[in-house]
């Protein structure tokens, strides 16, 4: 029998110490990690692609969790929360088409009944939303390439942005801040949930429409060297702005093409982008930012919107129908060069 992957997020010690004893105890179980906050549990998911997460009870209902929804979705993962008062109110759906209270875990279950929970959990449909409908791309003729940079969370965020961007979206870059051993496994996440082609950044790749590229965990800063084809480098180097690849590498390569150019700067910790970002829009580009309320880490975006990089901060379900608008709109008819918060 396959052994299901399973990581912990809980705040709760006492949660923590008996879900780890019990599991511990399940052959067929086996822990990938164990994290506090949503922002850890968003890095171990990353990299593990874990088959189910156990979540602490004081997690349900919080808009932190519910901004992971759509990773576990991608993931194929399910989730099932736990806790001395874990409830079990809310109907869900089997593949059957039978509907069922959804299962949850406490300390007083035997180990036959935790995992028989855990198998009911792995079975439940779980669906997404879909993407925003409020931008008609149909027949679309895009003047403009964009570029995106991300972090902690950004896998959630891309996800979330790309879902927006139909088969033939305008060429598009990306930077996500990851470990080595995680670039395949998020191609291959991002091309199962996109309409665009996702391909790993590579050095000599001719960016074009319909296509997306991904540097993450590479060994060299991705750049974008412009002229009749947009070509992809990837050029060895030192860390800039404490990061191989690096955001702010990739926004400076497109200055030159600012004015046909839409830059977004998603969730993730530190400052790597802001500067690049602001480059980009001094020299005529557009430049979009996630909003605090919807950042797993509000760091690169926050730098970004100090500096005055950021001309629209935005919550992430707005951010790909903009990205989009702005790439249909003239040059002559970008969004205006002053700080904007923009709301739902």
């Amino acid at each position: 029998m396959t052994t299901i992957s399973v990581l912990l997020l809980t705040k709760l010690p006492e949660n923590r110490a008996w879900i780890t004893q019990v599991v511990a105890g399940i052959p067929d179980l086996s822990f990938v990690g164990v994290a506090a906050d949503v922002s850890a549990a968003f890095v171990l998911a990353e990299i593990h692609e874990p088959d189910l997460v156990i979540v602490g009870e004081e997690f349900r209902g919080l808009g932190e969790f519910r901004a992971m929804k759509a990773f576990f979705y991608a993931l194929n993962a399910r989730w099932i929360f736990a806790g001395p008062t874990a409830p079990q109110a809310k109907l869900v759906l089997l593949p059957s088409g039978q509907m069922v209270k959804e299962p949850a875990l406490h300390p007083k279950m035997s180990p036959a009944a935790l995992m028989g929970g855990v198998r009911q959990a792995l079975s439940i449909v779980r669906r997404p939303s879909g993407p925003d409908p409020d931008v008609q791309v149909a027949g679309a003729v895009f003047d403009k390439m964009v570029v995106i940079g991300s972090s902690t969370g950004g896998v959630d965020a891309l996800l979330t942005v790309l879902s927006a961007f139909p088969e033939d979206c305008p060429p598009t870059a990306i930077v996500q801040h990851t470990g080595r051993g995680f670039s395949d496994s998020l191609i291959r996440l991002l091309e199962r949930r996109c309409r665009p082609k996702v391909v790993a950044a590579r050095d000599g790749l001719t960016l074009a429409r319909g296509m997306v590229c991904v540097a993450a965990g590479s060994g060299g800063h991705l750049t974008i060297t412009p002229g009749a084809q947009l070509r992809c480098n990837m050029r060895p180097g030192p860390p800039i702005s404490g990061h191989v690849p690096s955001v702010n590498a990739l926004f400076r390569s497109v200055v030159p093409l600012a004015p046909h150019v839409v830059g977004v700067i998603l969730t993730g910790m530190g400052q790597d982008g802001a500067e690049g970002l602001l480059d980009l829009r001094r020299a005529g580009g557009v430049t979009l930012g996630q909003d605090e309320a919807t950042s797993v880490v509000y760091g690169m975006p926050r730098a970004a919107w100090d500096l005055g990089a950021v001309q629209a901060r935005l919550p992430i379900q707005r951010i790909g129908p903009e990205v989009l608008k702005a790439a249909l709109a003239p040059t002559s008819q970008q969004l205006g060069h002053s700080n904007v918060m923009v709301t739902r």
